[in-house]
């Protein structure tokens, strides 16, 4: 077989690489998300986090519990009695808002959990597409210049060759091999880490043509606004507020009602109701007190700080990765449309001539190095600006890019 035919048929060109090959790809990388979401442990764990707070609402509107006294003395007096303790007017609801204010920030978490985890799906669903594209251009290297040392050594045998292009072209093919297996191993990790997330598919992302950036910056600063930990920051805020106002509603005094059943000693029975009330505002009580609302303000303006912060990191990331992004989209358009049609051309043309007997065998090896270090690079072009688009996305707080246009 001649070195065009293995160049033909195995090599990787980069007009393939960014090419549709199926109509599913990020389509699949949405499904391995959504099985993530549902079968991992991260993300079942991540949607019992509102269901935690929900469920503890109906608990905040309960009473204390009323209390019984049997009081049995020697000379045959005996009293029964039944106390309950009933809250201020206002300090039930006041606990329930508090209690919803918490149940809100776990639903902010619970999607801030899930913004995590789609990204670390779709981070590794990128980086075992491009271990297999590494491979796969490895490989096809990898028969080409096993295709050369198996001519040079008979042409050396023969008496037409020269020792040191069987030499050399055995050593070239020698490491090829050393970085096949290399990259196997590679595509080995990135593939566990996907199915760590996902578990076992035979499926293999396809990407289509990559999408020229065509987002809107600006959309994207004003989509962070709303960023799931953002949120639960903002959440946490009036939260605090609420439990503030709980704190000083803990201010007003509780009403105690009950009633006694007696058995005097005569053997007469008797009733009795008794009525009264706490003095949480009594100076040497209300300290704790205070100290809960002063505690609950300064957390809920701590809360607005962090969230002010995380606002202003956002903005940062999303200008160093939408930056990336768009450098890693301009190489790999060099490549495609310069780099890799020149070196194409000089590649064949050398083969031809080698064929000829009228170049060495070391040009042909140093152009095919040369066009293999291109494709490499385009495959690790195109998955920095896939793995930026997707850190881009997170840091916007959107699933994709298709909003901020």
């Amino acid at each position: 077989m001649s070195i065009a035919t293995i160049a033909k048929n195995g090599a990787l060109s980069l007009s393939l690489l960014v090419s549709a090959a199926t109509a599913a790809s990020e389509p699949l990388i949405e499904h391995w998300v959504a099985l993530a979401w549902e079968r991992h442990p991260d993300g079942q764990a991540a949607r019992l986090l509102p269901e935690v707070e929900r469920v503890q609402i109906a608990g905040t509107g309960a009473w204390m519990p009323p209390q019984s006294e049997l009081d049995i003395q020697s000379d045959g007096l005996t009293t029964l009695k039944l106390s309950q303790m009933i809250p201020w007017p206002g300090k039930i609801s006041a606990m329930r808002r508090s209690q919803q204010g918490k149940t809100e920030m776990a639903r902010a978490d619970s999607a801030k959990a899930r913004q995590e985890l789609a990204r670390s799906v779709r981070e590794a669903a990128w980086m075992e597409w491009m271990a297999r594209e590494k491979l796969a251009v490895l490989r096809s290297q990898a028969g080409i210049v096993q295709n050369l040392s198996e001519s040079a050594t008979r042409n050396l045998s023969q008496g037409m060759g020269s020792a040191a292009e069987a030499w050399l072209t055995r050593a070239r093919s020698e490491s090829l091999e050393s970085q096949v297996q290399s990259t196997e191993a590679e595509l080995a990790a990135a593939r566990a880490m996907r199915e760590s997330w996902t578990g076992k598919s035979q499926d293999s992302l396809s990407p289509a043509l990559p999408e020229r950036p065509n987002w809107d910056d600006s959309a994207l600063v004003q989509a962070s606004l709303k960023r799931p930990d953002i949120e639960a920051m903002r959440r946490e805020a009036h939260m605090r507020e609420a439990m503030k106002a709980a704190s000083e509603r803990a201010l007003k005094p509780d009403l105690m009602g009950g009633v006694m059943l007696m058995r005097m000693t005569n053997g007469m029975p008797g009733v009795g109701v008794m009525a009264g009330m706490s003095l949480p505002f009594a100076p040497w009580a209300r300290g704790m007190t205070d100290g809960n609302v002063a505690a609950e303000e300064v957390r809920g303006r701590l809360a607005a700080l962090r969230g002010a912060a995380m606002g202003t990191m956002a903005r940062a990331q999303i200008a160093d990765h939408a930056a990336r992004a768009r450098g890693a989209w301009k190489a790999l358009r060099r490549l495609d449309s310069l780099v890799t049609p020149g070196q194409e051309s000089a590649l064949e043309e050398t083969r031809r001539r080698y064929g000829q007997g009228r170049e060495m065998l070391a040009m042909v090896l140093a152009m095919e190095e040369m066009v293999r270090m291109t494709r490499m690079e385009a495959i690790m072009r195109r998955g920095e600006y896939e793995l930026e688009k997707v850190r881009l996305a997170e840091a916007a707080g959107l699933d994709n890019l298709g909003g901020a246009r």
